[in-house]
């Protein structure tokens, strides 16, 4: 059954608002303490939000297309190894070929990490999403005997505490890096698929939200109350936003492109290299990030084009992986079957 290229296309999106996000929030920090300007500060915080839309978005992908299904148990465990064996690939690659680079020097202790990415949580979202998977069985299971109020109070109080106290700084549920953070998410996109959601001027709404915050969490952080912009950057709005943006997409006409379905198979990839442990250390410290003589709009137009251009080499690495595996695949299989 061919994917359809809307929800393919929005995966795509998903992992380039991550990696925008990376870019500002690990590359672009500290100019923030340094803006001079309430302009710059805007600037600034202009791919925060992004991260936490990103990570809603790939979320909802899955709630939509898994949550209305009775999911076995053995699929979810053979979901849950395919994504942990690519983590562990690209976990222990990157950190061989950092040491090989001499970006690096070896350490046992760091290598044994490399090699128990979900237990040492080198990627959260990775760890968050696995739990997700071992469980979605069960909770598509609940999902199934509520009825459409029962799931929207569900969907209501889960936000609350996921979306909203967390942005507040009370991890009593969860952190904006835990596990609680996706269950919202997942929800609405079974709800969106169950019920449908029913939105006007959505466009207009998701620009006047996003310029919003945007200008708000800048305020913030000009005046010296940092310590609150997470309520902005990490919180209920980036799900209104990433809900918003999910009904749009399932308002325009489903559509298959050969392309952007191969680009997005390949596409998770580019978070698990661009937010490796060791190598965003490399990435996002390049000199080019931290040249003070550009200014914030001219350096986060750069951002956006390495954002971009990380994005189809991290696809290009992954599908030549994924080649070199399926002929190692077929050769396996080819002795097996003669017997050798």
């Amino acid at each position: 059954m061919k994917r359809d290229s809307r929800f393919e296309l929005l995966r795509i999106l998903s992992m380039f608002l991550i990696i925008l996000f990376h870019f500002e929030y690990f590359g672009e920090s500290w100019r923030i303490a340094k803006a001079n300007s309430l302009l710059n500060q805007i600037i600034l915080s202009s791919y925060l939000p992004f991260g936490k839309i990103g990570v809603y978005l790939f979320i909802m992908i899955t709630g939509y297309f898994v949550g209305i299904k009775r999911y076995r148990i053995k699929k979810s465990l053979s979901k849950t190894f395919i994504i942990w064996s690519e983590t562990l690939f690209y976990s222990v690659t990157l950190f061989l070929v950092i040491v090989l680079l001499g970006l690096m020097k070896f350490s046992l202790k760091n290598f044994i990490a490399a090699c128990l990415p979900f237990i040492t949580n080198q990627y959260w979202f990775v760890s968050a999403y696995i739990m997700l998977l071992v469980l979605i069985p069960f909770i598509n299971l609940s999902i199934e005997r509520l009825t459409k109020k029962q799931f929207m109070y569900l969907i209501i109080i889960i936000s609350f505490f996921g979306s909203f106290l967390t942005s507040i700084n009370n991890s009593t549920f969860s952190s904006e890096i835990s596990f609680g953070y996706i269950i919202p998410p997942y929800l609405i996109g079974t709800f969106i698929r169950k019920y449908g959601i029913q939105v006007r001027y959505i466009k207009l709404k998701i620009v006047i939200l996003y310029l919003l915050i945007v200008v708000l969490s800048a305020l913030i952080s000009f005046f010296g109350y940092e310590k609150y912009q997470n309520f902005f950057n990490f919180g209920v709005f980036e799900l209104l936003i990433a809900t918003l943006i999910f009904v749009g997409f399932t308002k325009h006409q489903s559509f298959y492109n050969i392309g952007i379905n191969i680009i997005a198979k390949t596409v998770f990839a580019s978070y698990l290299i661009t937010d490796n442990l060791y190598l965003k250390a490399v990435i996002w410290n390049f000199p080019l990030f931290h040249n003070a003589t550009i200014s914030p709009l001219w350096m986060n137009t750069i951002g956006f084009g390495i954002a971009m251009g990380l994005l189809i080499v991290c696809s290009i690495i992954d599908f030549v992986r994924e080649q070199i595996f399926n002929i190692i695949e077929l050769k396996s299989n080819k002795l097996f079957q003669r017997g050798e």
